[in-house]
């Protein structure tokens, strides 16, 4: 079997395959590329290029027929719609031949590429071995069974471009992008259309203002819209569907078609051999970390194939950044925080970035974010146009104007997005957007009104902004002014008395060792810990250096269990609008609700962060007798462990030699670790035991 050596082998010529080759290829790397089928991949040949073709010519049939009426020309036109979306796919397929990448030093072999080991694959006859492989093998249409729907029906992006002639009635099953576009086409050039959406909500992705208005348009169309329908069977050219009302059918009707479109979604083409190649996979794809590494370290996966938001765009951009990962040597990353623009290119446009309002409730408090509706009313050129029914919803940051996501439907709404895709990444807020000169008359002065919606908002609630970002920073501004007066006072008393810095401390020893304040003096601190933001597990392990093992213990179990409860009820006053499902504690929000003794006693006996433990149970509200009777249990094994830590350290051996091996008792170290291993163990017992009382 003949086998040859690359650099860089690529599976899949779509999106994230060609941009793959392409940016190796430009580095200098020797490059093969394996498509199966057809080159340029699902979006130019079935998805991208020949769906917004075809709403292009649907739209100009549309707006004639409406201006002029029907004529002999126009119907000419509308049946040439599938002539002309073959047209723009072979054009740009012109650029997309074996023999022009050839030209740009890359190798095309067209066939099934099969993993053949960990470093090669093979393809008909011969064996390709590879130091890099990146797999981009795209998704198909997610397909459903219905008894009685024959094959011949069946419509997919895959064949329905396909077509010769418009069916006269169009079933499409599923009410996502897909869905809606081709509707929308099939409608506009004379179909009659039913969309069967199982979800409760048209348009249900969509900021709730703008799906309303998406379905007005579509049903000013004529095409009709089920929702909560689910198909059961088809009897010849007629689907019977259920309305579904929770678990309930509230009613059967029957939809009569000539074709039924399936837009339910998508699933990964998965490459053959994937399990030879030490490769995983689930229900999503191949299995990638967060730089889209498989689990053979010499094989990436981009596009469809890995990626949850299967977009042309999303997967050029994770190709080129691997690209530049590989390339780097790893030492430039794969940035997966990066915002992603959507849109559906219906009339009008819906485009969306970044965070819901749900989605920003959930994240932040009511009190952090402001929404922002704009009406193309507002807009100049939408009345010059006479398409004043868009809208622009922008989801924004109180004070600091940092745009979290923008929703708009209307015209151009696609071309608007960018400006706050940009805004999003580059942190280019609201304040400077208002600022900046758009151009008269044009769509994208409705971004400077948002602007100017925001500063009017703004304005008015400054005080109350102010005052709610004062009180939740209320411990760090505090604790920031405790410890500024403290240094402050420090160093005058320290220069007035002409002191060093060693002979303060030993001074500070003296009075923590050698009066009676000195243990009331670590109390009070240990108390007000919170506020002023010292460490715990330092006062804890200077109580055992200054107190000894066991007056060390009975200083830090009184201030601990005082600073854990006064932390817990500024948790519980002042956390209110807290988000604690996206902190460190996200994971444990539901069982400190619902078991809250057992939970909080993990988390201590865990070494989880003290603070976050505190202020989170306050937050939730968690029933203070169970979380100070945790606490007070919980925190022996922790609480000894640092002080034992402490004590270890001989503070006359200290004092005399300063910070030496030989100051240190080893036993009480011993101990320190002992008792940190025993806790670790108990938690562990604990935390199975939550596990089987599930």
């Amino acid at each position: 079997m003949e086998t040859k050596q690359y650099d860089v082998v690529v599976i899949g010529a779509g999106s994230g395959g060609l941009t793959s080759a392409v940016g190796f290829s430009k580095v200098g790397k020797k490059v093969l590329l394996v498509e199966r089928e057809h080159m340029g991949g699902e979006c130019t040949n079935s998805g991208c290029i020949p769906s917004k073709a075809l709403l292009h010519h649907a739209k100009a049939y549309h707006t004639a027929k409406q201006i002029a009426g029907e004529s002999t020309k126009s119907e000419v036109y509308r049946r040439e719609a599938f002539s002309y979306v073959r047209s723009k796919i072979d054009a740009i397929l012109e650029e997309e031949t074996p023999e022009a990448f050839k030209k740009i030093g890359i190798d095309v072999v067209m066939g099934t590429a099969v993993f053949h080991t960990k470093c090669s694959i093979q393809v008909g006859d011969i064996v390709y071995q590879y130091k890099k492989a990146i797999i981009a093998t795209g998704s198909s249409p997610r397909m459903i069974e219905v008894s009685g729907l024959k094959d011949e029906d069946i419509l997919t992006n895959q064949n329905i471009f396909d077509l010769t002639d418009v069916p006269e009635k169009l079933l499409v099953i599923g009410g996502g992008p897909i869905g809606m576009e081709m509707a929308q086409a099939f409608a506009m050039l004379g179909s009659t259309v039913t969309i069967a959406e199982r979800g409760s909500e048209f348009g249900r992705l969509e900021d709730p203002a703008i799906g309303p208005i998406l379905k007005k348009h579509f049903e000013d169309l004529g095409i009709t819209i089920e929702t909560s329908a689910m198909i059961k069977t088809v009897d010849a050219k007629t689907a019977r569907f259920e309305h579904m009302h929770g678990e309930q059918v509230t009613r059967t009707f029957d939809v009569s078609f000539d074709k039924v479109l399936i837009a339910v979604g998508r699933v990964p083409n998965l490459p053959e051999g994937i399990a030879t190649a030490g490769i995983k996979s689930d229900q999503y794809g191949v299995t990638v970390d967060s730089q889209y590494r498989t689990s053979n370290k010499y094989v990436y996966a981009v596009g469809d194939v890995s990626q949850r938001l299967k977009f042309t765009h999303t997967a050029d951009d994770i190709a080129r950044q691997v690209v530049t990962r590989i390339v780097s040597k790893g030492f430039i990353r794969v940035n997966t925080k990066k915002a992603v623009p959507k849109v559906t290119y219906t009339q009008p446009e819906v485009a969306q970035v970044g965070l819901s309002h749900k989605a920003a409730l959930a994240k932040y408090s009511e009190d952090e974010i402001m929404r922002i509706e704009v009406p193309f009313t507002a807009n100049d050129r939408a009345h010059t146009d006479d398409d004043t029914a868009g809208l622009l919803v922008v989801i924004a940051r109180r004070l600091n104007g940092a745009v979290l996501g923008a929703h708009i439907i209307g015209p151009s709404a696609g071309e608007l997005l960018a400006v706050f895709t940009l805004a999003i990444d580059q942190k280019i807020s609201l304040w400077k957007l208002q600022k900046t000169i758009f151009a008269y008359p044009t769509y994208s002065l409705v971004i400077k009104k948002a602007g100017d919606y925001f500063f009017g908002k703004q304005l008015a609630s400054l005080k109350k902004d102010i005052l709610f970002q004062l009180q939740k920073h209320a411990p760090k501004i505090i604790a920031l002014f405790f410890w500024a007066t403290i240094i402050y006072l420090f160093q005058q008393y320290r220069v007035d008395n002409g002191l060093s810095y060693q002979d303060i401390l030993l001074q500070l020893l003296d009075f923590f060792t050698g009066t009676m304040y000195g243990p009331i003096v670590y109390m009070v601190l240990y108390a007000i810990r919170p506020i002023i933001l010292f460490p715990a597990t330092l006062l804890t392990a200077l109580s055992g250096a200054l107190f000894g093992f066991w007056w060390g213990i009975l200083y830090t179990v009184l201030g601990e269990n005082a600073s854990a409860n006064f932390a817990y009820w500024i948790g519980r006053f002042f956390g209110k609008g807290l988000k604690l499902e996206d902190s460190l504690i996200g994971n444990w929000v539901e069982a400190l609700r619902r078991r809250p003794f057992a939970s909080v006693l993990f988390m201590r006996l865990f070494y989880f962060p003290f603070d976050l433990t505190n202020i989170g149970s306050g937050v939730l509200k968690v029933r203070w007798v169970s979380y100070a009777l945790a606490t007070l249990i919980g925190i022996m094994p922790g609480l000894t462990t640092f002080v034992a830590l402490g004590a270890a350290l001989d503070i006359e051996s200290f004092k005399m030699d300063g910070l030496t091996v030989h100051a240190f008792d080893p036993k009480f170290v011993a101990l320190s670790i002992v008792i940190f291993i025993v806790s670790l163990g108990i938690s562990k017992a604990l935390k199975r035991w939550q596990a089987s009382h599930t």
